[in-house]
């Protein structure tokens, strides 16, 4: 019997057939994985093989950006040089990163809304010109050719690329959320690739809980294994999901305790409007945290809305009330 894995990353699926979810980017993908390997096959054998068109993923936080980046890589046989947009903080570490491709390689960079204004200028001229221009010590510049390198660039807010760089991608792909039905069996994939027995009941209920977001189900899933294994259990059942939302005091809903709290003002002004300021007051968080942390899946599942006055609850918010753990 194989020894189970204790980290749930090494279950991620190794290739674009293992992929659930997501369906229309793994189309598009697929596609121009065909297209490029058809156009590799008829080149004559003095020409240079060209890149795989530049790619750029797009969607909030924990829907497999970089998982996406790290399978096309994979598809490609390509050796992947992997950085975060902020430890890109000048131009010329964008540039070493760059020249540390061979033809044929992969560069990824996640985040890449992080990438300072004058960065993103000389990115976007390399996979405009192949180019890199770079100063000597006599202040002049001088060109560099680059190989062909396919560059894949990860972001939550496509808005803030500067609009020629964003140009420059040929692929954009743009990840969706996922129903319950794909994240029930994106659990009992990831399980079972990992050596987790789960009962059907169990990846339900996680799927339920996740709202649609692969990294909320998986957390939620090791959450649950903790608690089977705390227990002396093998095999992942309903009751131990059960403990495992009541430790974490997560609700009916999915929403864990911060989420409650905010919610809780909100009820407590009989629906709102609140403003931003008085919410993280009251919290005692920053305004940007519960903007970009706390309320966005309330606001995108209906409970939320927000306006020039302040946040209020919708009919479905006032609806549901108060919760406490349960089935959902």
């Amino acid at each position: 019997m194989t020894e189970p894995a204790f980290d749930i990353s090494s279950g991620a699926p190794p290739t674009l057939n293992h992929v659930v979810g997501n369906a229309h980017v793994v189309r598009q993908v697929r596609t121009a994985l065909d297209a490029y390997f058809n156009d590799r096959a008829s080149l004559s054998p003095n020409r240079e093989t060209p890149a795989f068109p530049h790619t750029l993923l797009v969607g909030p936080p924990g829907l497999g950006k970089s998982l996406f980046a790290n399978i096309i890589a994979g598809e490609l046989g390509a050796t992947v040089h992997e950085e975060l947009a902020q430890n890109l903080a000048t131009p010329s570490h964008l540039q070493g990163l760059l020249m540390m491709a061979d033809a044929g390689d992969v560069c990824f960079v996640d985040e890449i809304h992080e990438l300072h204004s004058t960065a993103q200028t000389t990115l976007y001229r390399a996979l405009e010109e192949r180019k890199l221009f770079l100063a000597t010590e006599k202040g002049q510049r001088q060109g560099f050719s680059l190989p062909p390198v396919t560059f894949i660039a990860a972001t939550t807010d496509e808005w803030t690329l500067k609009r020629p760089l964003r140009d420059r991608f040929k692929l954009v792909l743009r990840m969706s959320y996922y129903s319950p039905e794909e994240l029930a069996q994106l659990i009992i994939q990831r399980a079972r690739r990992i050596g987790w027995p789960i009962d059907d009941a169990a990846a339900s209920g996680i799927a339920a809980f996740g709202r649609g977001t692969p990294r909320l189900a998986m957390r939620l899933l090791e959450s649950a294994r903790r608690c089977a294994r705390a227990k002396g259990a093998t095999t992942i059942e309903r009751q131990h999901l059960d403990l495992a939302i009541d430790i974490e005091q997560i609700d009916a809903h999915g929403f864990g305790p911060v989420e409650q709290q905010y919610l809780t003002i909100l009820r407590e002004a009989g629906g709102g409007p609140v403003r931003l300021g008085v919410i993280a007051t009251r919290m005692g968080l920053p305004p940007m945290t519960i903007e970009r942390v706390v309320e966005t899946d309330l606001i995108r599942l209906g409970w939320v809305t927000k306006s020039d006055a302040g946040r209020s609850l919708t009919m479905q918010g006032l609806a549901c009330g108060n919760s406490s753990p349960s089935q959902p």
